[in-house]
């Protein structure tokens, strides 16, 4: 009751049709993270594209793109990096401008606590004066 010459060309048919989608999958995803400038590695791309990172491995054409957009990146600055010193510096800048700030009411204050020392004085003199006027 063993076939002997099984029929598997569906078989093998609908596996090279599901292979051709996994491919456009990837050049879509890799499309997509080159534009929107993500970093390319088989994790990222495997991930947006929806495949195992076995079948990226696997297809030589996919690794080898892969491996040349990863290391085409490595000298970039990525979009993270740069909003990351972007906004160190802006800190930098925020923190001196608060500080300046604080050393300027710091001043504001000291005048003022003497001016009201200084307004004290006058009251105690001026209550001297009405109760010896009484």
């Amino acid at each position: 009751m063993v076939n002997n010459n099984p029929n598997i060309e569906g078989l093998l048919s609908h596996a090279l049709e599901k292979k051709l989608q996994a491919k456009e999958k990837v050049e879509t995803a890799i499309k997509k993270m080159l534009k929107e400038k993500i970093n390319i590695n088989f994790n990222s791309v495997s991930h947006v594209a929806n495949v195992s990172k076995t079948f990226l491995y696997k297809e030589q054409t996919i690794r080898n793109r892969i491996d040349y957009l990863r290391k085409q990146q490595e000298g970039l600055s990525s979009v993270k990096s740069y909003k990351r010193n972007v906004s160190e510096t802006s800190k930098d800048v925020i923190i001196k401008a608060l500080k300046n700030k604080i050393e300027n009411l710091n001043g504001k204050i000291a005048t003022l606590e003497q001016e009201k020392e200084q307004l004290q004085i006058q009251l105690k003199k001026d209550l001297g004066k009405v109760y010896e006027n009484i």
